[in-house]
C-alpha cells in the first residue's frame, strides 16, 4: 500500500479521507489546504520541502483541482513522487472498480483529456528551456506524446458515441415492449445498491468504500404482475467536477433515459448536509439532462437515525418540491432492514401505472 500526504479543506475532509482510502493509499499526514494558494506549487513551500525530504511518502494528494503549472512544478520539485489532484484521484478510484469495457474507456478518455493541457504546457516550457520533456525526452518526446493523446482521444470518443447509440436503441426497444425503467440514483454510500438488492433479491456488491457501483446494473422485477426494469447507477459526490460528469455521461445517462427515478438520500446526515446533498443531487440530474421525469425520494437508513425522523422527512419533502417537479412521493425506508419496503414497492407500481 502506497503512503500519501493529503491536503484538504475542513469541509471535504471526511469525504476526501474515504476517497483516498478507497484508492488504497495509507494516509501518513493530513494538512489543511492553504487559504491563499502558492502561485507556483499551490501548497505551502515549507510543507512541500517536508514531503520532498520524507522517504516514507510516495504520493502527494491535493483535494482540489490543480492547474497545469502546479503539476509541472510539483513533479519537478518532488522528483519521482506521484502527484494527484481531486480529479486524478477520482479517476484512479474509477479505474480500480471499473468492470465494463465502456467504463474503462470513459476513464481513459477523461484522464487523457485532463492530462493533455499539462503536457501542452510542458511542451511550451521545454521549447524555452524551462522544463525537460516527459521522461527527459525533450521537445520531440513531448510532441510525440501530444499527437498520441489526440489520436487516442478521437478514437475513444467515436467508440463511446457508438456505444451511446446502441444503448439508446436498446432503451427504445424496452419502451416499445412497454417495460418501464426506474433508475436508482443518489450519493455514494447512500444505500443505492442495498435498495437495488432488496428490491431485486440480488446480491450486488455493497461496500463502505465509495464508488463500489461503477457500471449500471439492470434487472427486471415483477411488482403486482407488472414487469419493471430497475437500474442501479454510479453514485454522485459533492462538488462533482464537470470533467467527471462528462467522462461518465454514458453511465450517468442511464438516469436520463429512465422513465422515472428513485433518489436515495441518507437520513443519517446532519440537517445542513441533507440540504446540501439534496440541492446538489438535483443539480447533477439537471446537468445530465433529467427534466420532467417523476422522482420518488427514498429517505434511507431510518433504522440508524439520530433525532427526529419526521422533522427530516418534512424538510426533504418541502425542499424536494421546491427544487424539482414532479416529486411523486417521499418514503422513509431502511433498505437493509427492509422497513417500509412494501410501501415503496406499492408506490413504484402506482408510479409506473401513471407512466403508461
Amino acid at each position: 500500500m502506497k503512503s500519501a500526504v493529503l491536503f484538504v479543506s475542513e469541509e471535504f475532509k471526511e469525504e476526501a479521507i474515504a476517497l483516498v482510502k478507497g484508492a488504497n493509499y495509507k494516509i501518513v499526514r493530513i494538512y489543511k489546504l492553504p487559504k491563499s494558494p502558492n502561485v507556483k506549487f499551490y501548497i505551502q513551500y515549507d510543507k512541500l520541502q517536508q514531503i520532498k525530504n520524507d522517504e516514507e511518502i510516495s504520493t502527494l494528494i491535493v483535494f482540489e483541482q490543480l492547474k497545469p503549472r502546479h503539476f509541472i512544478n510539483l513533479r519537478k520539485e518532488l522528483k519521482g513522487k506521484e502527484v494527484l489532484d481531486k480529479i486524478l484521484l477520482l479517476l484512479e478510484i474509477f479505474a480500480l472498480h471499473a468492470g465494463s469495457k465502456e467504463a474503462k474507456m470513459q476513464i481513459e478518455l477523461a484522464r487523457l483529456k485532463y492530462e493533455l493541457p499539462i503536457i501542452k504546457e510542458t511542451y511550451t516550457k521545454s521549447k524555452i528551456g524551462e522544463q525537460q520533456g516527459p521522461l527527459g525526452a525533450g521537445t520531440y518526446g513531448v510532441e510525440s506524446t501530444i499527437k498520441f493523446y489526440k489520436r487516442r482521444i478521437n478514437k475513444l470518443m467515436k467508440e463511446l458515441e457508438n456505444i451511446k447509440a446502441f444503448k439508446e436503441k436498446s432503451i427504445e426497444s424496452n419502451k416499445r415492449n412497454n417495460i418501464p425503467s426506474i433508475g436508482i440514483v443518489g450519493y455514494t454510500n447512500s444505500g443505492k445498491t442495498s435498495l437495488f438488492n432488496s428490491l431485486t433479491g440480488l446480491t450486488q456488491k455493497v461496500d463502505t468504500k465509495l464508488f463500489t457501483t461503477m457500471s449500471p446494473k439492470r434487472y427486471a422485477v415483477s411488482i403486482n404482475n407488472r414487469k419493471i426494469m430497475l437500474v442501479d447507477t454510479v453514485g454522485f459526490i459533492r462538488g462533482i467536477p464537470p470533467q467527471i460528469v462528462d467522462a461518465f455521461f454514458v453511465t450517468l445517462s442511464e438516469a436520463k433515459y429512465s422513465d422515472a427515478l428513485i433518489l436515495v438520500i441518507d437520513s443519517m446526515l446532519s440537517e445542513n448536509f441533507l440540504i446540501e446533498t439534496l440541492q446538489s443531487s438535483f443539480e447533477i440530474l439537471r446537468e445530465i439532462g433529467v427534466s420532467g421525469k417523476p422522482i420518488l425520494v427514498a429517505l434511507n437508513k431510518i433504522d440508524k437515525i439520530d433525532g427526529d425522523l419526521y422533522k427530516k422527512l418534512n424538510l426533504i419533502e418541502k425542499l424536494s418540491k421546491e427544487l424539482y417537479s414532479p416529486i411523486f412521493d417521499v418514503i422513509p425506508i431502511s433498505a437493509l432492514k427492509r422497513t417500509n419496503l412494501e410501501l415503496l414497492r406499492d408506490r413504484i407500481y402506482q408510479l409506473t401505472t401513471q407512466l403508461s
